[in-house]
């Protein structure tokens, strides 16, 4: 019956290294989180539904003539941690687990696939060994092995001290490698065994471990007893990542539904400055805002449709309040005025807050063709399609005086308002007189209406829009 078991052994040999004793399973490794959203634990290499998604975007640009804005194409898609993590919570709580009890039960099971390859190794080792007979002692080598590592009271024991078992076990197996037949092949087998573990005992961590008891009969029962339970476990656990893994799937598919690509331009990152001419002067500086989104389909390639919002505002108009009496129109009635000689300039005084705001709204598409690479699609519709409402006043009063007629003791007076809520005119009320000790002796009142050039205050909106994304993927 010995003899048997012994040859059960060696066969147990090829088939511990054809076929694992365990499936698979998460190891302490594997639980040990690789990003820092995820819950420690567990494996998410067993939840078929990857994270990682959210929030995808590709910067996107849009040009006016010379003033360039920035938005950005995006589409929440797949699922993020936070979103796979809540449904791990869920799933946890709804099974009546923790993050604790499914990484122990991965742990036990790691240590459980190691120590029953130390038991079942044990024995086939020794099967092996029982094979290499000792010179002039009536023992094996299988026989000091058991003595070693199991501590049987056999009488090999009595009659070998620990060290000398060995030595001869490691000798016996050394020079029955260099034979040929049976023999040979059992110390080539046993000497490759135990040439990779250094030395004998082979397998003396064995006694260590979990499910071994004080003889071979008492662990095998104990390690089925073991294994039975650890199934059982392993079963719950597996059900739970099966749960996991289609409410994730679920969740992601229905994200995907939802999802749409959009074009986004937020107002609080677009205000931008440039300079434009105004009634014929130069510098003054102009201020202006982007905002809105158009939207696409559920691929990045596609056409994308919406409204965007383009917000102007005079922010310095100063040149032009300095220099009025320059603008066309004006400038030959200053010319007029200091043709005597003896005109100057009293006062240039606002009578009003100078304010000049346009805000468009126009429908644009987008035909994005690829997603490879700066992309440059085709844009159709134009910013002022939808909607153009202007805001514009002006008003200022200068005086002149003319000394030419002090000796005399006269002086004449010239007074004008322009004012202006046209961007192509600007009216002026004068009144010119010439005063003599108080007394006004003559007056002339008037009413004129200068044509004005907006000149490029609004340039950006006379150039067609140019929008470019960068896919980096």
């Amino acid at each position: 019956m010995k003899q048997i078991k012994r040859i059960i052994a060696c066969l147990l040999v090829f088939l511990l290294a054809a076929c694992p004793l365990f499936p698979a399973v998460g190891s302490p490794a594997a639980a040990q989180p690789h990003n820092t959203a995820e819950i420690v634990g567990i494996d998410y290499d067993r939840i078929t539904q990857k994270a990682g998604g959210g929030l995808k975007t590709y910067p996107v640009e849009l040009k006016l003539g010379d003033v360039t804005f920035n938005g950005e194409l995006s589409a929440d898609i797949g699922l993020t941690y936070e979103e796979l993590n809540e449904i791990i919570r869920q799933t946890l709580t709804e099974k009546g687990l923790t993050a604790e009890r499914v990484a122990l039960v991965a742990k036990i099971a790691s240590r459980a696939q190691r120590d029953a390859a130390l038991y079942w190794g044990d024995q086939v080792l020794e099967g092996l060994l029982s094979y290499l007979k000792i010179p002039k002692t009536p023992f094996s080598v299988g026989d000091y092995y058991d003595a070693v590592v199991h501590r049987s009271a056999a009488s090999a024991e009595k009659t070998l001290s620990i060290t000398g078992a060995k030595n001869a076990a490691k000798a016996v197996i050394q020079k029955a490698a260099t034979k040929g037949g049976k023999l040979g092949k059992v110390g080539k087998v046993a000497k490759s065994v135990t040439n990779t573990v250094g030395s004998l005992p082979l397998f003396g961590a064995i006694e260590n471990t979990v499910m071994v008891a004080n003889d071979w009969n008492n662990g095998s029962k104990r390690f089925e007893e073991y294994t039975e339970l650890l199934e059982e476990n392993l079963a719950v656990i597996s059900d739970f990542y099966a749960a996991c893994s289609r409410r994730a799937v679920e969740m992601a598919e229905s994200k995907d539904e939802q999802t749409a690509w959009v074009i986004r331009f937020d107002k609080q990152n677009n205000s931008r400055t440039y300079i434009g001419t105004f009634w014929g002067i130069p510098g003054n500086l102009m201020s202006c805002t982007l905002s809105g989104e158009l939207t696409g389909g559920k691929e990045k390639e596609g056409a994308y449709s919406g409204t965007l919002w383009l917000d102007l505002e005079a922010a310095d108009l100063s040149p032009v309040e300095r220099n009025l009496e320059n603008t066309p129109g004006l400038a030959a009635f200053k010319n007029l005025i200091y043709s005597t000689g003896g005109y100057r300039k009293v006062s240039d005084t606002a009578l009003s807050k100078t304010v000049l705001r346009r805000e468009v709204q126009g429908e644009l598409t987008v035909y994005v063709t690829n997603s490879s690479g700066t992309v440059r699609p085709e844009v159709a519709g134009s910013l002022t399609s939808g909607g153009d409402e202007l805001t514009f006043s002006f008003a200022r009063k200068l005086e002149w005086h003319d000394d030419t007629m002090a000796a005399l003791g006269a002086r004449g007076i010239t007074e004008a308002s322009f004012t202006s809520s046209d961007l192509t005119s600007v009216t002026m009320r004068s009144s010119s007189r010439v005063t003599q000790g108080g007394e006004v002796k003559t007056q002339q009142d008037s009413t004129e209406v200068f044509g004005q050039d907006p000149g490029t205050v609004f340039s950006p909106l006379d150039k067609k829009p140019v929008i470019t994304i960068g896919f980096s993927d």
